[in-house]
């Protein structure tokens, strides 16, 4: 199925239901899986540390507050006007305006689905110095490929884990530490419930269409979509 035109991926994020919940972070896990992800890092004063799609730019606090040098990026302008003010660009993560080798740390939470991985994965490569670190998380699936999604969000790029580990390795990274944080993307899916009394109920109050919201629902049930968090390093 193709995406649906009439809802694009920046609407879906600045929905009413997507960000009364989900808030300044706009992802599962929110600011308790960014500081796992900060602890694993073991994030220094003065490193140099890029938020891949930071959205409002909830992590370039949690950053500034370890003493680190975060840079935001993000292709939302709507976002960025939320984020702090000076710390980021708008630019497309696939394509980072960076030089090689300049970053200690990349942080990258539930964007690296929405965008052309293969490009990305070898970008971050390019821009972090050698022994530098990639923190990423986003959704994977744990059933069928998820390729009925009727909206472009990051579960509709998902894939298992086994692929998600291919790409990081192909890229030259060699992986760290592969986590599974399921149980907050549960938490998040029983909020939407809570609120809306169903996931169709969420998903029809995001797209305005019973239909779409159906095709949703059926994607969700065969992907049966889980939430990783993966650290890995530069050669």
């Amino acid at each position: 199925m193709k995406w649906n035109n009439c809802l694009r991926t920046n609407e879906l994020y600045t929905s009413t239901p997507v960000r009364a919940f989900l808030g300044q972070t706009l992802r599962p896990g929110g600011t308790e899986l960014t500081k796992r992800l900060l602890e694993l890092a073991a994030v220094r004063p003065g490193n140099t540390v890029l938020d891949a799609g930071c959205g409002c730019g909830a992590t370039l606090i949690l950053l500034e507050k370890l003493g680190a040098r975060g840079i935001g990026l993000d292709m939302n302008a709507a976002f960025l006007r939320e984020a702090p003010e000076g710390r980021v660009v708008r630019a497309d993560v696939s394509h980072l305006p960076l030089s090689p080798a300049s970053l200690d740390l990349i942080i990258c939470e539930c964007a690296w689905n929405l965008t052309d991985k293969a490009r990305s994965m070898a970008e971050f490569f390019r821009v972090l110095r050698p022994g530098g670190l990639l923190a990423l998380s986003d959704i994977f699936t744990r059933g069928e490929k998820n390729e009925a999604w009727p909206v472009r969000c990051c579960f509709a790029q998902a894939t298992d884990l086994g692929t998600v580990v291919e790409h990081v390795v192909e890229a030259g990274f060699t992986l760290d530490l592969l986590e599974d944080h399921s149980p907050l993307l549960a938490r998040t899916a029983a909020e939407f419930v809570f609120r809306h009394g169903s996931l169709h109920g969420f998903w029809q109050a995001v797209t305005g269409d019973a239909d779409l919201a159906q095709a949703a629902c059926r994607a969700a049930h065969a992907a049966r979509p889980g939430l990783f968090l993966l650290m890995a390093r530069r050669s």
